[in-house]
This record gives structure tokens, C-alpha cells and sequence, in this order.
């Protein structure tokens, strides 16, 4: 049988949490995220925070990125490294 969540929006980030878990205690743990985060230089995108008995996993996503570039960029202007499979763009 799954848990009960709730969704709730602290600061900007949607955060999905399991009803057991009081209002205090999910305030508590996203205030302690996003200091941590903002420590590193990191932008949060989301969190949730399940409870398995006496603990709580939290799981922290990274807000995705948008990069523009030309369209006119062909295949040729990539640069693809060997242990890779992420493309690399070589001219802006």
C-alpha cells in the first residue's frame, strides 16, 4: 500500500512529501536543503521527502538549464571527448 503525499511550495520549490511527516519537521529539513545548496552554488528545482519508519529520504533535484546556441551549428562543430557521450559545443 503506498503513502499518502502532500505537496507544498516552501521558498519557490516544489516540494513532495509524505503526510506523516508534520509541517515543522518539512520546513526544518527544506530550510536545511536549501541552505546547503545555496552553499555550493547550486540551483534547486524540486524536492521530496518520503519517510521509511524512523527515517526520512530526501532526495534533492537540480533545476535543469537552458542553453540557446545558433542554429546554424553542424555535427562538425561538436567535439565529442572519448570517455564522453555528451556533446560539446567548440564554437559560439
Amino acid at each position: 500500500m503506498g503513502q499518502h503525499l502532500r505537496y507544498v511550495t516552501i521558498c519557490g520549490i516544489p516540494v513532495q512529501a509524505t503526510s506523516s511527516l508534520s509541517r515543522k519537521k518539512i520546513n526544518k529539513l527544506v530550510c536545511d536543503v536549501i541552505r546547503s545548496w545555496n552553499w555550493e552554488g547550486r540551483q534547486l528545482g524540486r524536492i521530496d521527502l518520503i519517510r521509511d519508519g524512523q527515517w526520512v529520504h530526501v532526495y534533492s533535484y537540480e533545476q535543469p538549464t537552458i542553453h540557446i546556441v545558433p542554429a546554424d551549428i553542424t555535427t562538425k562543430d561538436f567535439l565529442v571527448p572519448p570517455q564522453c557521450s555528451t556533446l560539446i559545443c567548440t564554437r559560439f
